[in-house]
């Protein structure tokens, strides 16, 4: 389905709603690595594939440059921002300290049928997150985290964070073995236990470790992909 600047809504929305659903489409591009770390985005070229004109393209690419996504290049066009190692350890150490933070406020404001509600996530079932798969689990788990902390500007900051580090995680799947889901998916429960018996140390260590442990592997996963290269 193609995007047209001819709409029916009215014509103060018709724009915005445009400018809105390119910026989210080609967010979602490069979260995915659809778009791959380091490759060139032309202006005209998304222009023809949304079947806009350039403005809402350039409004969306700026708004991606704003948050670190995009680089522009000179004379040349835009292309898509690349990951360093040293990005991924400050993007985990953030996040570290984001969710510990998280546990705390977890413990103190929510319900105990709030609570209840991360039992989903004592197992991964494949099947319950179709193509999205263990990846979906993950961050659906720390997405929900994320809102149970009942404090708007944490939670939107940490799943900034997360949309962001999809990239990290994408990038370095193939190399997590298969037996590490169950070890990934049993820290989940751990972090659980701890929110549910509202130990909030405990959970803000687990937490803290679950992360930092996190960061490591995709750390190493990333150094190899470098050496190979």
């Amino acid at each position: 389905m193609f995007l047209t600047e001819n709409s029916q809504k009215p014509a103060a929305s018709a724009p915005r709603l445009l400018r809105e659903t390119v910026y989210e489409q080609l967010r979602a591009d490069i979260l995915n690595c659809r778009l791959a770390p380091g490759s060139e985005i032309r202006e005209a070229e998304l222009a023809a594939r949304f079947a806009v004109s350039k403005s809402p393209v350039r409004d969306a690419l700026m708004r991606l440059e704003r948050e670190g996504l995009v680089i522009t290049l000179p004379r040349q066009g835009y292309r898509v921002a690349s990951i360093s190692l040293a990005d991924v350890q400050d993007m985990f150490h953030l996040r570290e300290a984001l969710e510990r933070a998280c546990m705390e406020r977890i413990v103190r404001h929510a319900s105990d049928e709030q609570l209840a509600s991360l039992e989903k996530y004592r197992r991964f079932d494949a099947d319950a997150w179709g193509e999205g798969g263990f990846i979906a689990y993950n961050r659906g788990f720390h997405r929900h985290l994320a809102e149970l902390a009942s404090n708007v500007r944490m939670r939107d900051h940490l799943t900034d964070l997360i949309d962001q580090m999809e990239r990290v995680v994408l990038m370095s799947v193939s190399s997590v073995k298969q037996g590490n889901k169950q070890s990934l998916v049993d820290e989940h429960a751990e972090i659980i236990d701890a929110l549910q018996a509202r130990q909030t140390k405990r959970a803000e260590r687990l937490a803290e470790r679950h992360i930092a442990s996190a960061g490591k592997r995709v750390g190493a996963a990333l150094a190899r992909m470098a050496v190979r290269e």
